[in-house]
């Protein structure tokens, strides 16, 4: 599929109706551009999406975990010691 599309004086283009389609592009959708080899490449911006999906990821790990909603200091304590108690059974208590 291929379109023209005409460089305004302000550096502006307008997508195509069909390619927006698509593409699932809306007014406000933020659209990332690559400079490939003289070429350019016009994709969806997913960075935000695939953040706020890892974010509900980690989330419902900690949740499944029991850790959601502690510090950073508990959470670092609890790994310490489930560390030790780790090593303690596979090696025996320390001296």
């Amino acid at each position: 599929m291929q379109h023209i599309a005409i460089i305004s004086s302000k550096g502006q283009i307008t997508l195509p109706a069909s390619i927006r389609r698509s593409l699932n592009l809306h007014e406000g959708d933020k659209i990332t551009i690559v400079k490939r080899h003289g070429s350019i490449e016009i994709k969806p911006d997913t960075y935000q999406q695939e953040l706020n999906d890892l974010r509900a990821r980690a989330k419902a790990h900690m949740q499944r975990n029991g850790t959601w909603g502690m510090s950073w200091e508990e959470v670092r304590k609890r790994a310490d010691e489930a560390k030790l108690k780790e090593y303690q059974e596979k090696y025996g208590p320390s001296a």
